[in-house]
């Protein structure tokens, strides 16, 4: 939680008109395990990426031409 404030209020980028969207999945542990895991039980699901399914969040990142960071959100792996 402290880090998602420091670059929400420090650390984002200028708007130039050029964005670039991007998701990334953020595995919390292996498919055959996540069943077993009881530390994001509540929080995270089962979702789909391009490389196939995963168990855990998805990062969202929208970045400028110069690659700063300009907006990002962690999501459920729906």
């Amino acid at each position: 939680m402290p880090l998602t404030i420091f670059l929400k209020t420090c650390c984002s980028g200028s708007c130039t008109g050029i964005f670039f969207v991007d998701s990334t999945p953020i595995r919390v542990c292996q498919n055959k395990r996540n069943k077993a895991n009881k530390v994001f039980r509540d929080t995270t699901e089962v979702g789909k990426s391009t490389m196939g399914w995963f168990f855990g969040f998805k990062l969202h990142l929208v970045i400028n031409d110069r690659g700063e960071i300009i907006h990002f959100l962690i999501s459920q792996g729906i």
